[in-house]
C-alpha cells in the first residue's frame, strides 16, 4: 500500500512540473505580439550615417536659431565620444544626456545633445572674451592632459592650471597672490642677474624654490584677479576647482562623463573623459572659440574631416623580458627516479 501510495505522489508532482513550465513558455502569437525592449542595450544599435543624419537634420531645421554643428558626428565617434562610463558608476542626474540601457555594459552618449550643449558653451567662452574676460582652464588628470591644457590656454593666453589644484586658488585669492608675487620676484631676480650678488648656498635655495613654485603657479603667474570662466577637463577630478568656482559664482564650463553631476556645472558638455582623442577634440574647439574673440587661427572650427588629425594612442608593448623571466615560467622538470626498496 505504501509503495502505490508513494507512486502516486510522485506522478503528481512530475505533472505539476510539466504544468509549470508549460504555463513558463511563451506561445508563439505571445512572442509575435511582444515588442522589443528599447531599454535592452541587445536592441539599441544605432549606426554611424543615423545619427548624422539625425544632427543634420535638427541642424538644418534650427539654422534660424543661431545654432551651429561645430564638429561632425562621424569625428565625434571617430574619437570615441559616445563611450561613458559602466553602468555601475552612473549618476542617475545623467539620464538626460545618454541613451537608456539595462544591461551592466557601457552607457552611450548621445551625440545631438553633445553638438549641442558643446555649440552652447562655444558662444559663452566666444562672447566673455569679447568682453575682454579671462579663462582658466583647468585640467590634472594624466600627461597628455596636461601637456594639452598648457599648450591650449598658451595658444589663446589663457590661464591654466595643470598641476594639483592648491586648496584657496580662487576663495583665498590674496594669499595665493602674494606667492605669485614671490615667485615673479625670483624671476626677475634670476633674469637680471641680480641674483649673482648672494652666496651660492642662496643661489640654490632660491633656483630650487623658484622650481618648486613655478610646478603649481606658471600657469597663473601673470593672473591679476579672479577669472571670468572656468574650464574643466573633468568636473569629477577637479571638484575642488568645481566648489571653489560655485561659491564665488564663477560660470563652469565642463566636459561631463556619465558619472558627473551636471548640476554643479553651468555648461556641460556630454562626453567621453576618458578618452584621449575626445579631450583633445572638445578641449581644442573649446579654445576656438577664444581664438575667434581675438582674431587668432583656429585649429578645428570650420575645416573638414580630412584635415582634423586626431591624436594617435599608443599602445602598451608587453615585455616579454618580464613574461620569460624565471619566476614567472614554469620549465617541466624531469621526472626523478623512483628507486625501490627491496
Amino acid at each position: 500500500m505504501t509503495n502505490t501510495k508513494d507512486e502516486s505522489v510522485l506522478t503528481k508532482t512530475a505533472k505539476a512540473k510539466t504544468e509549470v513550465k508549460k504555463a513558463k513558455k511563451p506561445t508563439k502569437a505571445a512572442s509575435e505580439n511582444k515588442k522589443p525592449n528599447a531599454n535592452s542595450s541587445k536592441d539599441f544599435f544605432v549606426t554611424q550615417k543615423s545619427i548624422e543624419s539625425k544632427i543634420n537634420s535638427f541642424f538644418e531645421s534650427n539654422k534660424e536659431a543661431g545654432i551651429r554643428k561645430l564638429i561632425s558626428a562621424s569625428k565625434l565617434m571617430e574619437s570615441g565620444c559616445h563611450i561613458g562610463m559602466s553602468a555601475k558608476w552612473w549618476n542617475p542626474k545623467m539620464r538626460p544626456f545618454i541613451y537608456p540601457s539595462k544591461s551592466g555594459l557601457n552607457q552611450v552618449i548621445d551625440l545631438l545633445k553633445t553638438t549641442i550643449f558643446l555649440d552652447r558653451a562655444y558662444n559663452f567662452l566666444r562672447d566673455i572674451t569679447r568682453d575682454g574676460g579671462r579663462i582658466l582652464f583647468v585640467g590634472t588628470k594624466g600627461e597628455f592632459t596636461k601637456n594639452l591644457v598648457k599648450n591650449e590656454a598658451t595658444r589663446s593666453k589663457s590661464f591654466y592650471i595643470n598641476q594639483r589644484w592648491l586648496g584657496g586658488t580662487l576663495t583665498n585669492f590674496k594669499t595665493i597672490s602674494k606667492s605669485i608675487d614671490k615667485l615673479n620676484n625670483l624671476i626677475s631676480l634670476q633674469m637680471s642677474g641680480e641674483i649673482k650678488r648672494y652666496s651660492k648656498k642662496e643661489q640654490l635655495m632660491m633656483s630650487k624654490e623658484v622650481e618648486k613654485m613655478s610646478k603649481f603657479l606658471n600657469g597663473i603667474r601673470t593672473m591679476r584677479g579672479l577669472p571670468q570662466a572656468i574650464v574643466v577637463c573633468d568636473p569629477v577630478v577637479e571638484h575642488n576647482a568645481v566648489e571653489e568656482a560655485r561659491k564665488l559664482r564663477i560660470p563652469v564650463v565642463a566636459i561631463a562623463n556619465t558619472n558627473a553631476n551636471p548640476e554643479l556645472v553651468d555648461f556641460i558638455i556630454p562626453a567621453n573623459t576618458t578618452s584621449i582623442r575626445t579631450v583633445y577634440l572638445i578641449l581644442t574647439i573649446l579654445n576656438d572659440a577664444i581664438c575667434e574673440a581675438l582674431n587668432e587661427p583656429q585649429l578645428i572650427v570650420g575645416k573638414s574631416d580630412e584635415e582634423i588629425v586626431l591624436p594617435e594612442v599608443a599602445k602598451r608593448k608587453q615585455d616579454q623580458s618580464f613574461i620569460s623571466h624565471k619566476k614567472f615560467t614554469r620549465e617541466a622538470k624531469p621526472a626523478t627516479p623512483t628507486t625501490e626498496t627491496k
